[in-house]
């Protein structure tokens, strides 16, 4: 690691944990939103610096900060002093980083993390429960609490299929369970609550009323949660069950049925349009204001930091638990995409035209993508694009950041009848969909702004501003 980004990561994480020390320095229990953020920040500062270690303990504080929040860990004086002492562990490796960190440290590190073992954030791990006795019977109670309000649910929904707030019901009653429920032992669990919001997700984005086979989706569920809190009753771990198997085949039906319904939906225009703008998006009570001037200050590239690094948390999440199916594949891509786009949208706030094209591409790559490898390399490539990352070596942005289109996958025997020639393309490849297309054409306006040095303000960047807005009002005249 280079000596200036040695430096930059001290001088930030410093920062960081000068404010988390401000936070645990009471006795009452700290702003969890302001602590999860300087935890993330931590983490993401020691990810861009290869401080692996660093990012591993920094990602248990985040960990125990969803676990206060979701009220799986109570706050008390016992945790606050485990706060305190991992900040304090945080802040000794931050220092010895890049200067004789051994394999001492390394175990240092890990203690520190095994600090909050008690804590499983919702993240898979492939180690067994240390507390089996007393994590099975509250999950247990969670999922007979789930499965009793979706007893009223179902009912409400089968009655009136085009009512949406018993859904969201459902969604907050899951929130404590989802929060413990990332152990490969609790696997079954976790699959049929992500099942549940998928299927929510699904219902509540549309206007129309809730399809049978979703109402029959929602009912093996139920009975899939009610058959693993029964096993969780007896102190085991919940299995494959006839439950689980009837839940999947209602899930791939559900799936199949809403990409048919997808692929000929009309994409209404608004969806390609930011009203008023772009800045409206800071809405964040910790957002800093762009400058006038249109200058990317320290405070600015940190918070940009922090928030992409959570979009992109987010999207390699979804990847990580994505099942090995097609369809569900499509969607999650899409997911995903939407979450690159966030990441181009805050970038735009703050007139950061090289974050933004890079977000703009990755959202490109990723609603392309034919695989979950495809998806991943384009968020490797965004997160080395971070404000504040490291360069990306000349070979790898070579293959990892390149500005061409995607090539075309292969196309399946079954989507065509012809049989392409040497040098002939088929039409279907090379055709955008409207909102694709827009999307394409727009993520060009920070390239060609960097590459002509046209900062806002100035003639040119000002002429870059009316084509590109030019540009979307023809788009929504079409």
């Amino acid at each position: 690691m280079s000596q200036p980004l040695r430096e930059y990561f001290g001088l930030e994480a410093a920062e960081f944990l000068d404010q988390m020390d401000g936070l645990l320095a009471g006795e009452q229990r700290p702003d969890l939103m302001r602590f999860f953020r300087l935890a993330r920040g931590v983490r993401g500062s020691a990810q861009l610096a290869g401080a692996d270690a660093i990012a591993e303990v920094a990602e248990r504080l985040e960990d125990a900060t969803r676990a206060l929040r979701d009220g799986v860990l109570a706050w008390s004086p016992e945790v606050r002093d485990r706060a305190r002492a991992t900040a304090a562990d945080l802040r000794s490796f931050v220092e010895r980083h890049g200067a004789g960190w051994s394999a001492d440290d390394d175990l240092r590190a890990r203690a520190a993390a095994d600090r909050w073992s008690d804590v499983r954030g919702g993240r898979r791990r492939n180690d067994s429960p240390g507390g089996a006795d007393e994590l099975f019977p509250f999950v247990q109670r969670e999922l007979a609490g789930v499965v009793a309000e979706m007893d009223r649910v179902l009912a409400e929904l089968t009655a009136q299929p085009a009512v949406r707030e018993p859904l969201r019901i459902v969604l907050r009653r899951m929130r404590p369970v989802r929060g413990v429920a990332g152990m490969d032992v609790l696997a079954p669990v976790l699959e049929v609550l992500e099942g549940i919001e998928d299927a929510a997700h699904e219902i509540l984005g549309r206007a129309s009323p809730v399809l049978p086979v979703e109402l029959s989706l929602l009912s093996a569920a139920r009975e899939a949660l009610r058959d693993a809190g029964a096993v969780l009753a007896t102190g085991s771990a919940p299995g494959e069950s006839a439950q689980l198997v009837a839940f999947r085949e209602l899930r791939d039906q559900a799936d199949q049925a809403a990409g048919a319904e997808g692929a000929s939906e009309v994409i209404p225009v608004s969806r390609l349009f930011l009203d008023g703008g772009t800045r409206n998006l800071v809405s964040s009570p910790l957002a800093p204001m762009p400058a006038e001037d249109g200058t990317v200050t320290p405070e600015v590239e940190q918070f940009l930091r922090i928030e992409g690094t959570g979009f992109l948390d987010r999207a390699e999440a979804s990847l990580a638990s994505l099942p090995a199916r097609p369809r569900r594949f499509a969607r999650t891509a899409r997911e995903v995409a939407e979450l690159a786009a966030s990441v181009r949208e805050l970038a735009s706030t703050y007139s950061v035209a090289g974050m933004a094209a890079s977000a703009e591409l990755a959202a490109t790559r990723l609603s392309a993508a034919a695989s979950p490898d495809e998806a991943r390399d384009a968020l490797r490539a965004l997160r080395v694009a971070l404000s504040g990352a490291a360069p990306v070596p000349e070979v790898e942005a070579a293959t990892s950041i390149s500005l061409a289109p995607p090539e075309p996958g292969p196309v399946a025997p079954e989507a065509s009848s012809l049989d392409a020639e040497d040098g002939v393309v088929p039409i279907e490849t090379i055709l955008y969909a409207p909102d694709a297309a827009l999307r394409e054409a727009l993520a060009l306006r920070g390239l060609i702004q960097d590459l002509a040095g046209a900062a806002p303000g100035t003639p040119l960047g000002d002429a870059l501003d009316e084509l590109f807005g030019l540009v979307q009002v023809a788009a929504g005249a079409s």
